[in-house]
């Protein structure tokens, strides 16, 4: 029994000294922070009024000849005044585009509000922090629609350079008083825009299929110049918006 414990205690002391010498290599662990840092600044109105919806306003990231999002965060309000800091952390090289989007719950870029141009900051390292500045914005349904669609698509014709189509103005601020239950100038018995009714909205059937014939003008091609391979589901918002219009 003596022995037994004077072999503990000598196997105890060589543990000690061969634990302390040296011989077992120590393992570092370094975290790196990677990738770029964009922060979204400006005051943010309307937020609230996508509670409940298949869309939402997001910060997000995407790759060249992508409409998915590669990486997202979700815009939330933060109080009353609507003024936001918000931070997307970790954008890669691979992303061409930071955007401040409508995207719906599979992540897809419905419309685009304010966009980075990643690729202007190149480099494997992480750069300052990136900023996307949008001032003052709307972005409830409507107002997405007023960035997103009319002042991209519409306003040419529409309001911009003292021309208004059909007596349409689209502008920014008239836009809705002169869509929204407002008979159409050009097509006696039809409303612009019906609120709750999609189908029977002038700005609705003019998008589908015949609709070209109702004022003699293609619509339809004008949206699909601007949003390419996107227009089913611009379209969709759209029909949305108007359905939502009676709520």
């Amino acid at each position: 029994m003596r022995s037994f414990k004077y072999f503990l205690f000598v196997l105890s002391i060589f543990l000690f000294f061969a634990c302390d010498s040296g011989d077992i290599e120590e393992k570092k662990y370094t975290v790196n922070n990677t990738g770029k840092t964009v922060k979204l600044t400006g005051c943010i109105r309307g937020l609230n009024a996508w509670e409940e919806s298949e869309y939402g306003i997001a910060l997000a990231g995407f790759s060249d000849d992508s409409y998915y999002a590669v990486m997202q965060r979700t815009v939330t309000p933060v109080d009353d005044s609507g003024v936001l800091n918000f931070v997307l952390n970790g954008v890669s090289n691979s992303i061409s585009t930071v955007e401040l989007a409508v995207t719906n719950n599979l992540r897809r870029r419905i419309l685009s509000l304010a966009t980075i141009d990643m690729t202007a900051y190149g480099g494997n390292t992480p750069s300052d922090t990136i900023y996307l500045e949008v001032g003052d914005i709307d972005v409830t349904p409507y107002g997405c629609i007023q960035m997103g669609i009319f002042d991209k698509a519409c306003i040419q014709c529409h309001g911009g350079n003292g021309r208004s189509a059909g007596g349409l103005n689209l502008m920014k601020d008239l836009s809705y008083g002169n869509l929204v239950d407002v008979a159409s100038t050009q097509k006696n018995g039809y409303y612009r825009v019906i609120s709750g009714d999609a189908d029977n909205s002038l700005l609705w059937q003019i998008l589908n299929e015949g609709g070209e014939n109702l004022l003699h003008y293609n619509h339809t091609e004008v949206l699909s110049s601007q949003f390419k391979n996107n227009l089913d589901e611009t379209k969709s918002f759209i029909q949305n918006w108007i359905k939502n219009l009676a709520d």
